[in-house]
Parts: structure tokens; C-alpha cells; sequence
């Protein structure tokens, strides 16, 4: 497993090595050593990687603009990142990267107000959820909040300690489903029906425990980074955004790049300059076991030694591969199940649940997942906010148009919350499934599919390497990219 250590000096020993590679020639084709598929973080800190070592690099990406899922957009009120936002303590290569491009990181200001729930057509109390008369659950089940069920059952039975141990094959018994898990555990069945409600990745049948769990197992290690840990078993609501502005060496628990988090790949996309060629989707990659050539939808072509593809597999797939056999790399890229966010952002000109008594912020049993009520310090005037859907309940709103979406759940926020009426006034919106050079906002692995190809999906394909955070082994978030741009790289190197 690559470290850091490793990865310092390894390129030390490197640099005696011949810079350059000889490039595969051929006619109307351009020639690089290495040509890399996708300009989002993990694509681009592979090319500034291979470029710092000697190597000719060409980086292609179907999309007008750098970055990927790394998505700032500049509104009336300000930028707002829709895609990566938080920098941890512990990502500690993008905080170098943010140093070396001279890009502020400002602790993260999206705390969110107090949670309740909509469940059964009632509003349910977290607090008092123990005793509420529509809590048939049992024993120990029940006083776990409805919102929380799937990620506390599902971080309860983590027997993960290492980060990349979700990838032991010891653990291999464990590539089930978090329903199947429950059954064997005994949990009722109003228990399972409520995991179905939270389960972390798509869903409750749809993702592997182990790639839950490799996500908690992260999770834990970055809030317990430099002594930011919480207080142990707090977590007061889903996807908790709660965030410790303690600085230690110059950071929160959580950090923002100050004007959008898409600053951090432009600015590596600037640095690369003209080899970062945008709007070429790629259609075919030919490959044999010394050099590959690569050919865009506009018909331009490109030759190389080696190839990394940072395209989400989601993506990928789209792409001929004229390569040897590779069963294993075939079932991964056709068949990876990929996960979607959709939020819908907003600003509430005035905070209509003090005229309603009822939380802030709360989640549903319905078809708009939840609504996250940003705290403005103030208590007065006017609030940010997000309807924020994931797993299956984002799946479905795909299914609509972005204006129907939009206007749909505007009017949902204001059935449940009649106060709320004439309040909401929408920023921007974000379907991650819907974008058509992503489709989905993070890669997932089906129960079984660890198994199956996860271990050996970052292994090369004749000379095709991968990265992107689909790739990730230890780390999670915008780290995860580079990490895999890192690894990619080496690997390149250690070849050349």
C-alpha cells in the first residue's frame, strides 16, 4: 500500500531514471507519454505528478471547464460549491496543494439547526421517539432515532480498524447487504424498514456492508484527526454537518476554500496549461501491451506510452476498449453501481419554523429526502438552506426534469410546512445522476461486488492505468482523488 513516505521516495530514486519515454507515432495523431482521461482532481495530480518527473502529458476532458465533480457556482449571493466542499484536517494532500497554489481554507460555516422528523404523516420528536405510540420497534432498536437507523446499525457491527481493511479478504463474508445483516442480527422488522430510510450509499439492498464500512472507518479517522473528535455516539442527525471551529495548525475539523473548492483544480488545470485539452470526449482507446492510441468523438487522435483513465466508470463504459482480455476490469466498468446526490439550494427570507414551533431542519419518510435549515448566527432574517436527497430517494428524482424537480419540492417543503410558503427563494440545483459527463456523484459497490473485482479494479490493463476516487483504497473525499492520481502516477513512473 502506497504511503506518502513511500511516495517521496520513490520518486527520489526516479529521478535518475530516463525523463522521457519513446512515444508511439503515427499519422495525424499527437504523441505523449502518457495521456490521461479526465481533468477532475485525481487526473490532473496525476499529470502534475508525471510532468514534475520528466514525462509529456496530454490531459482530455469532454467538459468545458476543469475539476469534474468538484463544482463551484457563482450566484447572486455568493459561490456554492455543488459538488466536493469540505477539506479535512487529515487530507493532507490537498491542503498541500491548496498551500502551493496560494488558496485560502476558511473554516466551514454550514451548521445546521436542530432536527426533527416527518414519519407516518406525523412529526416525530427524536427526542421523545423512545415512547412515541408509532415506535414498534424493540429493545435496544428503540431509541434510535428513525433517521438514524441504517448508519447506526451499520456502524455498530464495523469491525474495521485498518483503512483499507474493507479490502481483506478476511472480511469477504461481510460483502452482503445491510438488510441481510439485520435479519441475521434479529432486528424487527419496523428497524429494517427505518434503515431503509438512511442507509448509507444508494441503499439498504443496493450497497456492499464493507463499502459502508470503509467509509465509516475513514470517517472516524478524520474526526478523531489532531484531536477533533466529538464527544463518542454524538451524532444528532444524518449526514451530520456539525463542525469544530477549534483551530490546530491553522484549521478547523472542517475547511472550505474560501471563493469555491473548484479553485483548487483550475488552478492546477492553469499550471498544466495547453496540455489540458477540454470539450474532447473520448470515444476509443486501441491498446496493446506497449502503447495505446486514443480517439475523440471529434475525430481527433492521440498516441501514447501509457494511458490513466480518471473517468468514473459510469462513464467509462461508454468508451470501445480494443484491448486483450480483461474479464475482471470488463465487470467493473460495466457494472459498478454509481450513487447520487441531488440538492436543491435556497435561501428562506425569514425563519418560518419559529412561526410553526416545529425543527429547523428535519427528514422524511417522502419523496424529498430532507430539509437542511443552515444556522445564520442571528436567529433572525434570512437562512440558507437545502432540500438534500441521496440513495434511492435521489434516484427517483432524476426521473424529472430539473424545473419540475425544482418546483416540486418547493411545493413538498410547503405542504409539510405551510409557514414556509412564499419564503423560499431557490439558488441554484444539482442533480449529480443527471449530469451527463458524471452521471451519479460517487462511485458504490453492490453486495458481492468487492468480491468480485474490487480488489483488482485499480490494477493496470495492458498500459491503462486508473484513478479517480472510484479508485480510492484508504482515504475518502476530495483526499481520495489525489490519492489516486498519486498512485496512478507512481505507477506510470515505476513502469517508464
Amino acid at each position: 500500500m502506497l504511503t506518502r513516505r513511500v511516495f517521496v521516495a520513490g520518486t527520489a530514486a526516479l529521478a535518475a531514471l530516463p525523463k522521457r519515454v519513446n512515444a508511439a507515432k503515427g499519422p495525424a495523431a499527437e504523441a505523449a507519454d502518457v495521456i490521461i482521461l479526465g481533468a477532475g482532481l485525481s487526473g490532473l495530480y496525476a499529470a502534475l505528478t508525471l510532468r514534475d518527473n520528466g514525462l509529456r502529458v496530454l490531459v482530455l476532458d469532454a467538459a468545458d471547464q476543469p475539476g469534474g465533480r468538484v463544482k463551484t457556482v457563482h450566484t447572486a449571493d455568493g459561490p456554492i460549491d455543488v459538488g466536493a466542499s469540505q477539506v479535512g484536517r487529515s487530507y493532507a494532500r490537498v491542503i498541500d496543494a491548496c498551500r502551493a497554489f496560494g488558496l485560502k481554507l476558511v473554516p466551514e460555516d454550514r451548521d445546521l439547526l436542530p432536527f426533527g422528523a416527518h414519519y407516518m404523516d406525523s412529526w416525530i420528536d427524536p427526542k421523545t421517539w423512545a415512547s412515541n405510540p408509532l415506535n414498534e420497534c424493540v429493545g435496544d432498536e428503540r431509541a434510535i432515532p428513525p433517521m438514524l437507523m441504517g448508519q447506526a446499525v451499520a456502524a455498530k457491527y464495523n469491525p474495521l480498524k485498518a483503512l483499507d481493511d474493507w479490502l481483506d479478504p478476511k472480511f469477504g463474508d461481510f460483502d452482503i447487504s445491510l438488510r441481510q445483516l439485520m435479519r441475521a442480527k434479529g432486528y424487527s422488522e419496523q428497524a429494517i424498514r427505518l434503515a431503509a430510510l438512511s442507509a448509507p450509499g444508494i441503499g439498504i439492498d443496493e450497497t456492499s456492508l464493507l463499502r459502508m464500512w470503509q467509509e465509516d472507518t475513514r470517517q472516524a479517522l478524520d474526526k478523531a484527526f489532531a484531536g477533533s473528535a466529538p464527544a463518542e455516539g454524538h451524532r444528532d442527525h444524518p449526514f451530520g454537518e456539525g463542525n469544530s471551529r477549534q483551530m490546530v495548525n491553522g484549521l478547523a475539523q472542517i475547511s472550505n476554500i474560501e471563493g469555491g473548492c473548484q479553485r483548487l483544480p483550475l488552478a492546477m488545470a492553469d499550471k498544466l496549461g495547453d496540455v489540458v485539452r477540454l470539450k474532447k470526449k473520448v470515444a476509443r482507446v486501441e491498446m496493446t501491451d506497449s502503447a495505446a492510441t486514443v480517439t475523440c468523438a471529434d475525430g481527433s487522435r492521440y498516441q501514447a506510452r501509457f494511458v490513466i483513465s480518471a473517468l468514473p466508470f459510469s462513464m467509462l463504459r461508454d468508451v470501445v476498449i480494443d484491448a486483450a482480455p480483461n474479464p475482471v476490469m470488463r465487470d467493473a466498468i460495466g457494472h459498478m453501481p454509481y450513487a447520487n446526490t441531488a440538492r436543491l439550494y435556497l435561501t428562506v427570507e425569514r425563519p418560518f419554523w419559529q412561526a410553526d414551533g416545529l425543527p429547523a431542519s428535519f427528514s422524511t419518510d417522502g419523496p424529498m429526502g430532507m430539509f437542511w435549515a443552515i444556522d445564520n448566527h442571528t436567529g433572525t432574517g434570512p437562512h440558507r438552506a437545502m432540500i438534500v436527497m441521496v440513495g434511492n430517494v435521489a434516484q427517483k428524482v432524476s426521473r424529472m426534469d430539473a424545473v419540475t424537480a425544482q418546483a416540486f419540492l418547493v411545493a413538498e417543503v410547503e405542504r409539510l410546512r405551510p409557514a414556509a410558503k412564499g419564503l423560499l427563494k431557490i439558488a441554484t440545483y444539482k442533480d449529480w445522476l443527471a449530469d451527463p459527463l458524471q452521471r451519479g456523484c460517487g462511485f458504490s459497490l453492490a453486495p458481492g461486488q468487492v468480491n468480485a473485482f474490487a480488489r483488482k479494479m485499480v490494477d493496470p490493463w495492458q498500459v491503462m492505468h486508473f484513478a479517480g476516487e472510484h479508485t480510492r483504497r484508504m482515504d475518502f473525499g476530495m483526499e481520495s482523488a489525489l490519492e489516486s492520481g498519486e498512485r496512478a502516477a507512481v505507477e506510470v513512473l515505476a513502469r517508464a
